[in-house]
Order: structure tokens, then C-alpha cells, then sequence
């Protein structure tokens, strides 16, 4: 009862925003604003200023900590509409500017986007580079010749995705611009249990990173990975003794290479004695997919 509580104190309601033009999604605290609608904007504070969010969700109850310390401000009206679309054009206008200077002083930096606040306080420019990028004097150069406040902002690579969108192996556009609300780890290890093809090139998103749908499945792998004996485990088979050389995970099937000779798929219900060790000659059987990588990596 006390646990139920304390889960109770820790959850309040909250509502997912999308803002544009990095897709990112926040949640602020609903109070007072119960019955927004999925697709309806809304003005919010941000960390540069008031500005106009896409509810993602009709408000429910998430974690205190899951919520940002800004507020809703209010629900927009068609003027706040028009100027939005007003500064966005202005936004692409003025980066263009900003472009041309990058150029003149041999920046390594790829703009991305730039937004105006509701207020238009500042210009905020997002960029991605390589590396720490030394825009000092490009930013001296800038107070000179241009009316407004420029803040150049650098995103990893995942964010950079995000913000100007990509098309996965699927085919569908990638999670991290559709619904993603954060980036978590991703190991090699989750696409060995997976008993995936290890080819860097079928595992790397349009990021250069470990596709974030890697995770999605893992702890259901992890699951039924507990049930299933190991690549290069002896086993008992109905047609006698055999070495496992290859997983079905989702299928619960196994590949065993029979004591006697050839090789039969089996349920993991028709086999026994897991717990038999490889024979003393320490032959093993392993796919070349589970040799490959040696080492966890997480990004």
C-alpha cells in the first residue's frame, strides 16, 4: 500500500508537445488544460522563449520527473497562427544569411534550422558539426551586421535526424522525427540476442548510430533467449544427441547438429538437458553471426 502511494504522489497529469522545426517532443504539466486534443496547438514557455506546440497526446497521468518546469500559456488563436508561419518564413530567410557568413569563414558546420520565438527576442539556429566548432568570430561578426540576437545551437546526430527527418530501411519515416520523446542506449549486445546480421550497414540509422528500434524488442528476446539453450550447447534431440548452431528466438525453434550426422530444427519443448556441457574436445559449433562482434559497444 505504501509503494501504491508513493507511485501515486510521484504521477501527474501531463501532456506531450511537439515543436517545430526539431520535432522534439516535451511534456508540461496539463492543470487547467484537461481537455486539450490531439493536433491542437498551444503556446507554451520554452527554453528560448514562448512558443507554439502540437499536443501528441490527450493529457493522462505520467511521471513528475517525465514533466518539463515550464508552463502552458494559453491556447493560440489565428493570430498567433499567422505570426507563427510569419516568423518561420523569416527564420529560412535570415539562415540563409547566416549561411553565407559560415561560408566566409570556413566553418565545419551544417545548418540545419532556425526558429523566431513567439516573441522574437532571438534567432536560434541549429547546427551539426563534427566536432567542437570555434564560432567566435562568426558570432562577433554577426552582432555587427545582422538586427537580432543569433544563438547558435549544436545537436548530436540523433537530434540532427530528428530535425530534419529521414526514411528508415522500413521505409517509414524514422522513429526519432515521428514519437520518440528521448534517446536511449543502444548496445551491440541487444542485436546479438537478437541474433541479427552483424553487418554494420543493416544495423546503422541515417544517424550513423545503432537504430533506437533495436531496443524495442530486447526485453521480449531477453524472455524467451531464458528458455532457450545456447549456440554450441549439447542437447538432447528425439533423434538423439546434437550441438545447437542456430536460434529461432521468436519461433522458440532450434538448429541442432546431430551426433550422427546431418542437421534437424526442433521446438525448444522437444529438447532436454540444457545443462549439458560441450564435450571435453571443446568442439564447438558457432554461426558467423554470433563471431563477428566480440565486444558490447553502446552508443
Amino acid at each position: 500500500m505504501v509503494e501504491s502511494a508513493t507511485n501515486a504522489i510521484s504521477m501527474r497529469l501531463g501532456v506531450p508537445l511537439t515543436f517545430q522545426p526539431t520535432n522534439q517532443v516535451l511534456y508540461y504539466d496539463a492543470t487547467g488544460f484537461e481537455d486539450l486534443r490531439w493536433g491542437e496547438p498551444v503556446v507554451a514557455e520554452t527554453r528560448f522563449g514562448p512558443q507554439i506546440g502540437w499536443v501528441r497526446r490527450t493529457p493522462s497521468l505520467v511521471l513528475s520527473t517525465e514533466i518539463v518546469p515550464y508552463r502552458l500559456l494559453r491556447r493560440t488563436d489565428p493570430e498567433d497562427i499567422r505570426r507563427y508561419y510569419q516568423l518561420r518564413d523569416k527564420a529560412h530567410q535570415d539562415m540563409e544569411f547566416i549561411r553565407q557568413k559560415v561560408r566566409e569563414h570556413g566553418l565545419p558546420m551544417r545548418l540545419l534550422e532556425a526558429e523566431y520565438p513567439l516573441d522574437e527576442n532571438q534567432l536560434v539556429v541549429y547546427f551539426a558539426a563534427e566536432g567542437r566548432v570555434d564560432f567566435r568570430a562568426l558570432v562577433a561578426d554577426l552582432k555587427r551586421c545582422f538586427p537580432k540576437r543569433v544563438m547558435l545551437f549544436q545537436i548530436g546526430a540523433r537530434d540532427a535526424i530528428r530535425t530534419i527527418g529521414a526514411i528508415g530501411p522500413c521505409g517509414r519515416p524514422s522513429c526519432c522525427s515521428l514519437f520518440l520523446c528521448r534517446f536511449e542506449s543502444v548496445t551491440m549486445r541487444m542485436a546479438k540476442e537478437q541474433v541479427l546480421d552483424l553487418n554494420p550497414s543493416r544495423l546503422l540509422g541515417a544517424c550513423g548510430k545503432l537504430k533506437c528500434c533495436l531496443r524495442y524488442e530486447h526485453e521480449l528476446y531477453c524472455e524467451l533467449l531464458a528458455c532457450l539453450p545456447k549456440i554450441g550447447q549439447w542437447v538432447q534431440t528425439p533423434k538423439g544427441k546434437g550441438q545447437v548452431t542456430d536460434l529461432n528466438v521468436l519461433l522458440m525453434r532450434v538448429t541442432v547438429a546431430l551426433e550422427d550426422g546431418g542437421y534437424s530444427v526442433w521446438h525448444v519443448s522437444e529438447l532436454s538437458n540444457f545443462g549439458d556441457s560441450a564435450r571435453a574436445n571443446g568442439d564447438q559449433v558457432t554461426t558467423s553471426k554470433n563471431s563477428e562482434v566480440q565486444s558490447e559497444t553502446e552508443i
